[in-house]
């Protein structure tokens, strides 16, 4: 299941980033790695605000549909 498809409120793990290297990069500067546990706080027009690590981070549709959650 991807980030998109977590509701709002509920806690994920992220599994897998299927993104380019320098897209991969920026995310783990973020806090946004493998084993993470992440929430969805709110969706705007398909692009996400989530919570990580105590930080609030706005993510574009695209990129939160390439990572994956732990089932």
């Amino acid at each position: 299941m991807n980030l998109t498809m977590l509701p709002i409120g509920k806690e994920g793990v992220i599994d897998v980033c299927r993104v380019k290297d320098a897209t991969k990069k920026f995310l783990e500067g973020l806090g946004i790695v493998p084993g993470t546990v992440i929430s969805i706080v709110a969706e705007m027009q398909g692009n996400l605000i989530v919570n990580i690590k105590g930080s609030r981070i706005a993510l574009s549709k695209g990129i939160a549909q390439q990572l994956i959650l732990e089932k």
